[in-house]
């Protein structure tokens, strides 16, 4: 009959593989992914913000300065770079149903860091215009759902 100290070996050992087998599927799900390159990134953040700005009907200047600095201080993107940006966001957008899939890539390949970056540029987007309005509100708390940052508010609260 095992002792108790035996049974508690034993189930820290069966723990330990379990957890070095999840590793081993996490490594390998990585390898196989294609490589995001930070072009697909910078477009992904472009759209969230783009469609965001475009959400009254009117995608002002303000609105678009804000996502001009805000790629800059996240990606280093060229302000000549963000125009062309743009442009592949708005027509993405009019191609387009819904915007979770830009939320996902953006979910799946950076970290929650970078994700909270992409919701202070969304709260600048949201101010620069001086009025906060209920669907900009709603639109918040959806891209937050979208960027997976639901879950990491809980935990702070």
């Amino acid at each position: 009959m095992d002792t108790p100290i035996d049974l508690k070996e034993t189930v820290r050992n069966l723990l330990a593989s379990q957890q070095e087998a999840i590793n081993e599927v996490h490594q390998e799900r990585k390898r196989s992914q294609p490589k995001i390159h930070q072009r697909d990134l910078e477009l992904a953040v472009t759209v969230l913000l783009v469609d965001l700005a475009s959400a009254d009907q009117e995608f002002d200047q303000t609105e678009y300065q804000v996502i001009v600095h805000g790629l800059m201080r996240m990606f280093g993107t060229k302000k000549h770079e963000v125009s062309a940006l743009v442009n592949q966001a708005q027509t993405a957008l009019q191609n387009m149903r819904g915007i979770s899939r830009f939320g996902d890539l953006l979910r799946s390949n950076l970290p929650e860091e970078e994700r909270l970056v992409i919701m202070d540029i969304i709260e600048e987007v949201i101010q620069a215009d001086g009025v906060e309005d209920d669907y900009e509100i709603f639109l918040r708390q959806k891209l937050k759902g979208l960027l997976g940052l639901q879950q990491a508010e809980a935990l702070q609260q």
